[in-house]
């Protein structure tokens, strides 16, 4: 019984600590079509790729028009005054002549007017582009406006580029409550998992255990410090399991089913 409250009190404590990713279909897993992948609602030129990823099966393969951008993006809801973190991992095709491509990002207000903030305008749409001939890990962290209600996440590819995107993160930046460290929650995908359960967001990863409902443990390993992970799980039988993500003396709990 003791260890049965342990592990519910751990569960809700995580809940209340962590912030969850607010993208949809982060890692472009789910495609209704070759060139639609599901959640992101302004898509173009956007491809499912199964050949160069960061993790995962798919990535979007993004290319720029002839003479014009084109333009990845979706709204998720914010609070106002809250600090957050976007992440997102980006390669740019080795056949590209182009600039490459960069964020072009808004907040928005209840009326669903963009905001002009001078505090993160030159953050949110920069003028610098991004270039890479090998995965890169993108990542800013902004505070949201008093005003702001929503966020339009939008990824910009110009024209001559092609650009590989996998593995978004936005989510709330929460203090736990020791030395005012603030800190992104790790990123599990699919859920339910079948073969694999992908971890990505990760600082300085040491160990993980998977455990049943009963407390259990099922899968265990050390790790050295790795910012994703790929947990194999075909074995396990199907069903609820509790997996703890311990990184730089920080513990992370979440559920995720095995099916």
């Amino acid at each position: 019984m003791k260890r049965a409250i342990y592990f519910v009190l751990l569960v809700t404590t995580s809940l209340v600590t962590y912030s969850q990713n607010l993208i949809i279909n982060p890692g472009f897993e789910t495609w209704s079509k070759v060139d639609k992948p599901a959640g992101w609602t302004h898509i173009e030129n956007c491809l499912k790729d199964s050949s160069v990823l960061n993790s995962g099966k798919y990535a979007c393969i993004h290319s720029g028009g002839t003479t014009t951008t084109s333009d990845l993006g979706q709204t998720v809801p914010v609070s106002p005054g809250k600090k957050y973190t976007l992440s997102f991992y980006y390669r740019t095709a080795v056949t590209s002549t182009g600039n490459g491509s960069r964020i072009w990002c808004y907040w928005k207000n209840s009326e669903g007017n963009s905001i002009t903030d001078p505090t993160t305008d030159d953050i949110l749409r920069p003028s610098k582009y991004i270039r890479s001939d090998s995965w890169q890990l993108f990542s800013i962290t902004i505070t949201s406006p008093a005003e702001a209600v929503a966020f339009y996440l939008e990824v910009r590819t110009y024209s001559g580029s092609k650009v590989y995107w996998d593995d978004f993160v936005f989510s709330e930046s929460v203090a736990t409550g020791d030395e005012g460290i603030l800190y992104s929650e790790p990123v599990l995908y699919p859920n339910p998992a079948s073969d694999n359960l992908f971890i990505t967001n990760i600082k300085n990863l040491q160990y993980i255990y998977i455990q049943n409902l009963k407390g259990v443990t099922v899968w265990s390993s050390a790790f050295s410090g790795e910012d994703r992970v790929t947990i194999p799980v075909a074995r396990l039988a199907n069903g609820f399991y509790i997996i703890r993500i311990c990184s730089s003396g920080k513990t992370v709990t979440r559920k995720f089913i095995k099916n």
